[in-house]
């Protein structure tokens, strides 16, 4: 029977035919009735155990139940590498069993570093090792900024004529010049070839003119090393082509969107030009429309998610922005400030989903002036394709457009009282970010927002308590719980990651935008246990993925919360699993932390 093993799963397809013969030959086939004891705790473990049919329980200390496992599973990993089992091992059916040989199993380790790494490895390496495709894009993803993409970085005095300029940029090829202004890296500035033409043939400029005055601040800038995909992201969203390369405090380059799109093949920035040149809505209709395709290539071609989610991300507050000027008249913009919340304000949105949004207008403004804007922006954004949110949290309902003065009442009043509807609100609020209008309305509300718990920290356990309040999708043996195929990831698992890094950065005060953010920063600081926080961020990332890749093979809509387990290849199932493990971890940490088993 050893002759028929599967060598195409993970990770024995990763043996080379001479190492396949070595495993065949340490094979045998176990026989196991119901009840039988395939290993005992406290006992050297003998094999590397693979189900074939049947079901086999773990079983550890006071016969707590660990996990079960089916066809295609393989146990005691743990017990193999430590050199002895910590629980029991025993049948729930007759079972038959593929058993390899412990000396064996270390043999093929040793020989094969890759098959090895399976065993060894963590979820993030685990997700790594099961992402093999779309290698061209994503190696462009993961390039990272070298000194071979840069363009020269040439400074000049602020006193430079412009006709000096010009002719200094034509001698060395140069098409921007940075002009130091004061002190460090603050004091630079940039002026392009564009800008000195603009200045000589529109304002009249003469060419003893200093070019100071031209020049542009902040210069935006990355570090050397840093992913070509996040200069990317930093052009499109402050809808610039080029930014400064440092090395520490000295500008060491110029990097230039042509660079960057002649290595990256997907039409992200075109798609951000068309949003910018808009003039009508119709016109952003049609660049929205696109944005699903975008994604669906992105995914098709194995880009890591926290990728595709910080470039959507930005293309998305492009799109809210335009769509917010084109409905408020000028005079109304630098009088309030447009918030998106939820998977948008987290920058977490893929897909269309409901709307979440939010307005922040000054005492003086009318507020039925101001709802009478954000009437326009709802319908617009409808026509779009955003649905309606179905709990009214949008801002052109009254609780959600509001005054400065009203917001801050609201949170002061929900640090003194706690009621139900309050706390929601302020969960919701938590993950607000300005898109649109005047964004100095948003900074004393943010504020705000991070000194909430100096008066507001008894009700934490309260918001915290909503990370538990849906099971685990796990069955009582540990395999994955499903509604006939389907799985609720959202409440099963990307909600109480969400909910639990938002609650814990509230109580510590942190203005990190994003999930993975905010799980990065809880780890660093010592409130989560690093590793746990690691698998956190592995988890969320792989709850999204797949259920990204389900929804664009449906109606591409963000509707869709539940995954189909029936359509997993055994690699997601065992990750979906372990990742599901994590979040119960997880929240068995919150329960300690917030003592919601006393309440």
């Amino acid at each position: 029977m050893s002759e028929h093993f599967n060598f195409d799963a993970t990770p024995f397809n990763e043996l080379t035919n001479h190492e396949r013969e070595l495993f065949k030959e340490g094979l045998s086939i176990g026989y196991y009735v119901p009840g039988e004891t395939l290993i005992e705790p406290g006992r050297s473990s003998e094999a590397l155990f693979i189900v074939l049919k049947g079901v086999i329980e773990e079983r550890g200390k006071d016969d707590h139940l660990f996990a079960h496992y089916g066809p295609d599973d393989f146990f005691d990993v743990r017990g193999l590498l430590s050199g002895q089992s910590r629980h029991a091992y025993r049948a729930v059916e007759e079972s038959i069993v593929y058993e390899l040989m412990a000396a064996t199993f270390h043999q093929l380790c040793e020989r094969n570093p890759a098959f090895a790494y399976h065993f060894q490895a963590d979820l993030a390496a685990k997700r790594q090792l099961a992402r093999r495709d779309g290698q061209n894009l994503a190696e462009f993803i993961l390039t990272r900024i070298a000194r071979e993409h840069l363009l020269p970085a040439i400074e000049v005095a602020a006193d430079l004529s412009l006709g000096d300029a010009a002719r200094m940029q034509l001698d060395v090829g140069a098409d921007a010049l940075l002009v130091r202004q004061g002190e460090g890296f603050e004091g630079l500035g940039i002026v392009t070839r564009t800008d000195l033409m603009r200045a000589h043939f529109q304002q009249r400029l003469g060419d003893d003119s200093p070019i100071g005055p031209l020049a542009y601040r902040p210069v935006a800038w990355v570090e050397l090393g840093d992913f070509l995909f996040d200069a990317m992201i930093l052009m499109t969203r402050q809808r610039i082509e080029r930014v400064a390369v440092r090395q520490g405090q000295q500008v060491i380059g110029l990097l230039h969107l042509t660079q960057v799109l002649s290595l990256f093949s997907t039409h992200s920035h075109v798609l951000a030009l068309r949003i910018a040149r808009a003039e009508t809505l119709d016109e952003l209709r049609h660049a929205a429309e696109t944005l699903d395709t975008l994604i669906a290539t992105l995914e098709g071609n194995g880009i890591r998610l926290r990728f595709i989610m910080q470039l959507v991300s930005a293309l998305n507050e492009q799109l809210l922005a335009q769509v917010f000027e084109q409905c408020v008249p000028p005079a109304g913009r630098g009088r309030c400030c447009l918030l998106v919340m939820g998977s948008e304000g987290r920058g977490e949105q893929l897909l269309k989903t409901d709307q979440d949004n939010a307005l922040i207008h000054a005492d003086d403004v009318s507020p039925g002036q101001a709802r009478s804007w954000m009437a326009r922006f709802t319908q617009a954004l409808e026509a779009f394709g955003y649905p309606v949110c179905r709990g009214g949290v949008m801002a052109s309902r009254p609780e959600w457009c509001r005054s400065l003065s009203d917001w801050q009442r609201e949170l002061r009043a929900t640090a003194q009282e706690g009621r139900p509807e309050q706390l929601l609100r302020l969960s919701i609020l938590m993950d607000a970010y300005p898109v649109a209008g005047n964004d100095n309305l948003y900074i004393p509300l943010r504020h705000t927002l991070s000194n909430w718990r100096e008066q507001g920290e008894r009700w934490l356990s309260y918001l915290a308590a909503a990370t538990v309040q849906f099971d685990t999708p796990l069955t009582l043996f540990g395999g994955l719980k499903t509604a006939g195929e389907r799985l609720d990831i959202k409440r099963g698992g990307i909600f109480p990651i969400v909910h639990g890094a938002r609650v814990l950065a509230l109580r510590e005060g942190l203005t990190e935008r994003g999930t993975l953010a905010r799980l990065n920063a809880l780890g660093s600081r010592g409130v989560l246990d690093p590793v746990l926080a690691e698998n956190l961020s592995e988890a969320f990332e792989l709850f999204m993925q797949i259920r990204l890749a389900q929804q664009l093979s449906a109606h591409r809509d963000g509707l869709q919360q539940g995954i189909n387990v029936a359509t997993l290849n055994r690699t997601e199932r065992d990750l979906l699993r372990f990742s599901l493990h994590v979040v119960k971890k997880f929240k068995q940490t919150l329960t300690r932390q917030f003592h919601l088993d006393t309440r």
